[in-house]
């Protein structure tokens, strides 16, 4: 039997729901009952609800994010590896080292001491090799939260699955006249493809709006957090856009002092792929900053 179309819907706003609080709250360990009961699915079925839409369990979900959290504070932060534990819900580092190992096959000291390595060998390489990159210095900005329609896709980024996302987000805003002046069209990349496997990686098309919007169907309703940003330039196809976040975050922002906050970053994109020739596309990327 085929679901109603509101059916389909209310499956997609609740599920949703599910992942925005997962997403949030990492260093916390929630019970099955809680996150069935956020969604106001039965927790007898909770499981293979989820397994269906994420394409594996759920708790093998989390545990993914916490780890790939987990990779990323080592690369990006200095911060102990027992701080890192417990930020992404371990007790203690023998816990974190045991998970860590079975993902990427070594400790987090060891992928850290990888990582400083190879970062000292990738600038070295890039002073010579692209100078066009070296050059890039941010703006500093001070935003405040904006509200977004938006549609998730899983899997490569700049893909066919990223080109439905923003269709449908695009079609909402239409239908429900969402379009006003200063909209932006923004997006949120959840996932270091460096890290994450291509398949699952985690991708937002959003919309700003002013209007009070209900999230329906596969549209999620969320704010954007406010405060300090550093804005980089990125001029070209999205194609490159890694070459730009490798340069902030492994040149950039060791040599900055600035401190990140613990919020996702996002792109800004400036202009239309459908009207702009790949090489002429600009792309703001903000960088949140304490």
């Amino acid at each position: 039997m085929t679901q109603r179309p509101e059916t389909r819907n209310d499956y997609h706003v609740r599920i949703n729901k599910v992942l925005e609080f997962i997403n949030a709250h990492l260093e916390e360990s929630p019970e099955l009952e809680k996150l069935a009961s956020i969604a106001n699915f039965s927790a007898f079925h909770f499981h293979r609800i989820m397994r269906a839409y994420l394409g594996e369990p759920l708790s093998s979900f989390i545990q993914r994010l916490r780890l790939d959290k987990a990779a990323n504070l080592l690369i990006n932060t200095k911060l102990p590896i027992q701080d890192i534990s417990w930020m992404v819900g371990y007790d203690n580092p023998a816990s974190l080292t045991r998970a860590f190992k079975k993902r990427f096959g070594v400790s987090p000291a060891n992928f850290r001491n990888e990582i400083v390595f190879q970062t000292q060998a990738l600038q070295f390489v890039q002073i010579n090799k692209s100078e066009k990159i070296m050059k890039i210095k941010p703006k500093f900005k001070k935003r405040k939260e904006k509200r977004v329609i938006y549609v998730m896709s899983i899997g490569p980024y700049d893909s066919a699955g990223t080109a439905k996302a923003w269709d449908k987000v695009s079609a909402f805003a239409s239908e429900k006249r969402l379009w006003g002046f200063g909209t932006e069209f923004i997006g949120i990349s959840y996932d270091d493809p460096h890290i994450t496997e291509e398949e699952k990686l985690r991708y937002e098309a959003c919309i700003t709006v002013s209007k009070d919007v209900r999230p329906e169907g596969e549209i999620g309703v969320k704010t954007i957090e406010g405060g300090n940003y550093a804005v980089f330039r990125h001029l070209g196809p999205y194609e490159k856009l890694n070459e730009t976040y490798d340069y902030i975050y492994r040149q950039w922002l060791p040599e900055s002092g600035k401190t990140l906050r613990d919020i996702h970053c996002f792109e800004k994109y400036l202009n239309s792929p459908g009207k702009t020739p790949p090489e002429k596309l600009k792309t703001d990327i903000y960088i949140p900053l304490v």
